[in-house]
């Protein structure tokens, strides 16, 4: 190289900055490989560099942003000859496709939230059919989890976040002031304003009942606020929701082992029945779908709730190919 050959200052600059950094004793595998990079991208780099270490001598500490002894190389800086000895030449072509592969992973890994603030890692939770499961959360909220349910936890700094793929899920929240309590189903968010509430979906329908306080529901095109007493029912298909009083000693008698119906069709009955047992009921015919039940079916014992129903309605059983069905007396 030769010191006659102009080279800007900014470039100079960066040279020196590449120094100070490189002579440190904590300086790195990736300080390197970044050095290399910034080497190799510009011929105007590798004479820059070269003119700092021969002139490093009679450079003062203010030329530097950081401090450097006005002296001749330290024991531990190695002269940039020396570092191309021990660094592989590196294309400049490979690097440049490595840079975009790691700009395509980092675009990847930002779109899956990797690097976005999220509340926490979620942890998963599910119970299969006929299993019950109760879960203490960090802040001591009960969530208690019916029967084939799916659902994720994630317990941030900022908010606690509840995703319910699918089952029911009765929540008893503890009082968090600086952390909120959100329950996302589908594109459907219920937000806790400190209360206890039933959240079921089954068949894509949807259903939130409160049990105590007030939660507020929101779907793309509806806001909604439940009190005590009330039960929303999102239809499969829809963004509206329907309100309705409820009694909220039937809420999630689940918990107990039981199902609690009043004047309620068969053809209702069944489906929510056939979530507890791998056994399924089929309805025969739709005379039998009909006919209405009211009363309490134990359903922690399938043969026994079966023969409930055999006794209060008139309908016949019969068990074949692993299916249970009921028709209606001739």
């Amino acid at each position: 190289m030769s010191n006659n050959i102009s080279i800007p200052e900014d470039i100079l600059s960066q040279a020196r900055a590449w120094y100070v950094v490189l002579g440190a004793e904590q300086a790195g595998a990736d300080d390197w490989l970044a050095f290399t990079i910034w080497l190799e991208a510009d011929p105007k780099h590798i004479d820059a560099y070269d003119r700092v270490e021969l002139a490093v001598a009679d450079i003062p500490a203010a030329a530097f942003d950081v401090p450097v002894a006005s002296a001749p190389l330290a024991d531990n800086v190695v002269s940039l000859e020396e570092k191309r000895r021990l660094l592989k030449p590196v294309n400049l072509t490979r690097l440049m496709g490595i840079a975009a592969t790691l700009i395509v992973a980092l675009t990847l890994m930002y779109s899956t939230n990797v690097f976005q603030s999220s509340p926490a890692q979620a942890q998963q939770y599910a119970t299969n059919i006929g299993e019950y499961e109760d879960i203490v959360l960090s802040d001591g909220t009960r969530i208690n989890l019916n029967t084939n349910t799916k659902l994720s936890v994630s317990m941030g700094k900022k908010a606690r976040v509840i995703t319910l793929h699918s089952g029911e899920a009765f929540f008893d929240i503890a009082d968090d002031k600086k952390r909120g309590f959100v329950v996302n189903v589908r594109d459907t968010k219920i937000t806790d304003i400190g209360t206890a509430f039933s959240v079921n979906f089954f068949d894509e329908t949807l259903s939130v009942s409160v049990t105590e306080g007030i939660v507020d529901m929101q779907s793309p095109k509806e806001k909604i606020r439940l009190i005590k007493g009330q039960k929303a029912t999102q239809l499969q298909g829809s963004d509206t929701m329907i309100i309705a009083a409820v009694d909220i000693a039937n809420i999630s008698t689940w918990r107990d082992g039981v199902l609690v119906f009043e004047n309620a069709p068969l053809s209702g009955i069944v489906p929510e029945l056939n979530r507890y047992f791998k056994t399924p009921i089929i309805l025969v015919d739709e005379s039998t779908a009909a006919l209405t039940f009211s009363g309490v079916l134990n359903i922690s014992d399938q043969d026994k709730m079966i023969g409930s129903i055999e006794a209060l309605l008139p309908v016949s059983v019969e068990r074949a190919d692993k299916q249970i069905f009921l028709s209606g007396k001739n």
